[in-house]
């Protein structure tokens, strides 16, 4: 599937050099290629290429687009008439045909060419550990971004106050694309989805998030979706009472997911001032249409927490109370205020239906986070674009060629950096091996390393590799993630984690040619990108033009 956009003053869609030459000459790609919903119709008007609908639907066939969806725009009556006619080359059609009828002849559509239902789609779908595979998945996505010792959450503890819109509301465990996101799309009044028409809640006046054009999801039509879908799904508030029976759990609204309303702050501050722990859940809703604060189509030019939120930490840190926060999103969490304010934060990205267990399995320390950021973390939206694996000479490697290593308003450097996360244990590395000092860009590379738990408790720690080329004939990365692997080690235990790394995964473009280039490559091993513990360096011997498609991406990793 193409993307919408133009390159060279092409549109993606109906480019040959693109979706034939690149795709399917240099890539080796042997499937069809459909067009993102709109897209062929998008060339000609929106785009304004083609002098009609039905001429830019045979350029995009042309150029190796196989299928228009959902609708047939370009794909249409007229252009059909001219194949048969033979004003069209019939071999480009008979091309698109035979792509697809062999996607479904791998698919085994013509031995089963209808759906599964009753019993046999539940026997397909369904089995007995679905609920255990959510909730690992729910586990290993928290990451734990501060933590001032208010987390793993003592015994002691007997009366919390979870105080925000998603800590009553499971539904905000699920983002967008989801299936639960897609039903609560019938209920927009404005959505970007091909093929759903707008519409509302019949006889209701649509209610807003106050102070924006969100619409809000908090009737009863909406709660009806998550009763319907997942009747085991629990809120945050429900689970955090049944695994704490004998800790009194206090809730209140509080505050949106979006906007500056502070109406309700006199109620969720009373209960903050009666709780041993404050529980604030932050962010917005990662959904579809005009029910979302973010999701396909749902834009913002404020990355960071809602005005609403930073005020209520800011009120919230004057009670002098232990605080947690718990991010929900499909972004991460970026506020300067929560920066300074909470003891802990926990970025909980969209958990799904095990989400709240996962949650205060970790809030109780039954599991140790071992999440890490995928992501580089801006400041705000002035900084972007930020990543760890710039060019060299940029964002915060360029401070001393420019004579400022900062902005005048707020640093280069990003807020989190690509793949941090903490752990309740620690974890220390050693014995950095590498099995060889010199390669050719054919061969491989062993590069092995020791890591212990150092803590008292078990826990995964993600070993990360990076590759950095030290001088090249282009300007390359400060550094590339070449490997990673999870690691559980109990408390006490020591594993070691091998990586085998190919020389030509450092292989960049050179005059469009994949280019293998002699010299020395640096090599760090640590718990982040900004966290090397371990450095070493190999040296390629010579250089080679290889076949792209054929490249190493990532370094195979064992824990021996």
């Amino acid at each position: 599937m193409p993307s919408y956009n133009s390159l060279n003053g092409k549109p993606v869609s109906a480019s040959g050099d693109i979706l034939t030459g690149l795709l399917r000459g240099e890539m080796g790609f042997d499937g069809f290629c459909a067009s993102d919903y709109g897209a062929v119709g998008n060339v000609h008007t929106v785009q304004k290429v083609g002098e009609s609908v039905t001429e830019a639907g045979w350029m995009c066939m042309a150029a190796g687009m196989d299928l228009e969806m959902q609708s047939c725009t370009g794909f249409n009556a007229e252009l059909a008439e001219q194949f048969r006619r033979g004003e069209r080359d019939m071999a480009v059609l008979d091309r698109a045909v035979l792509r697809i009828l062999e996607a479904k002849f791998r698919m085994g559509l013509f031995e089963h060419p209808f759906a599964l239902e009753g019993e046999a789609l539940r026997a397909a779908f369904f089995d007995g550990g679905d609920r255990a595979l959510s909730l690992q998945s729910a586990l290993e996505s928290m990451v734990l971004l501060k933590n001032d010792g208010v987390l793993p959450i003592a015994n002691r503890v007997k009366k919390i106050a979870v105080i925000g819109p998603h800590a009553a509301n499971a539904r905000s465990f699920f983002g967008g694309y989801t299936h639960l996101s897609m039903v609560e799309a019938v209920y927009a009044v404005a959505n970007s989805i091909a093929g759903l028409e707008s519409g509302s809640i019949a006889g209701a006046q649509v209610p807003t998030v106050p102070g924006t054009q969100i619409q809000s999801d908090e009737t009863e039509e909406f709660d009806a979706i998550l009763r319907r879908q997942k009747p085991d799904c629990k809120s945050l508030v429900q689970e955090l009472r049944d695994a704490l029976p004998a800790a009194e759990i206090l809730y209140s609204y509080g505050y949106a997911i979006a906007g500056d309303d502070d109406s309700r702050f006199p109620e969720a501050l009373e209960i903050a001032r009666q709780a041993d722990l404050v529980i604030l859940t932050l962010g917005g809703k990662h959904g579809s249409c005009s029910v979302a604060s973010m999701g396909e189509g749902v834009d913002a030019t404020d990355i960071n927490l809602p005005v609403c939120q930073d005020r209520f930490l800011e009120e919230t840190s004057k009670l002098g109370k232990p605080l947690v926060g718990i991010h929900f999103n499909g972004h991460p969490i970026s506020s300067d205020c929560a920066d300074r304010t909470p003891d802990a934060i926990l970025e909980a990205w969209n958990p799904a239906e095990t989400g709240a267990e996962a949650i205060v399995k970790v809030l109780l320390g039954a599991y140790d986070p071992g999440g890490r950021l995928p992501v580089s973390v801006a400041r705000n939206a002035g900084q972007i674009p930020v990543c760890y694996d710039h060019p060299n000479g940029s964002a915060w490697h360029q401070g001393g060629s420019i004579g400022f290593s900062d902005y005048v308003d707020l640093p280069h450097t990003p807020r989190y950096c690509f793949g941090f996360g903490l752990s309740y244990t620690s974890f220390d590395y050693s014995g950095l091996r590498l099995s060889k000092a010199a390669v050719s860009p054919e061969e491989c590379i062993e590069v092995r390393c020791r890591v212990r738990n150092t803590g008292e408790r078990d826990g995964d720690e993600v070993v990360q590799l990076y590759i950095s080329d030290r001088y090249a004939s282009r300007t390359r990365p400060v550094k590339e993630l070449a490997g990673f692997c999870r690691v559980f080690l109990r408390a006490g235990e020591e594993k070691t984690v091998r990586f085998t790394l190919r020389a030509d995964q450092m292989a960049f473009l050179d005059d469009m040619r994949w280019k293998v280039e002699k010299g020395a490559f640096d090599v760090s091993v640590g718990g982040s990108s900004e966290d090397a513990r371990l450095r070493g360096s190999y040296e390629v011997m010579s250089s080679a033009f290889i076949d792209g498609k054929d490249r190493g991406f990532y370094a195979e990793a064992a824990v021996l």
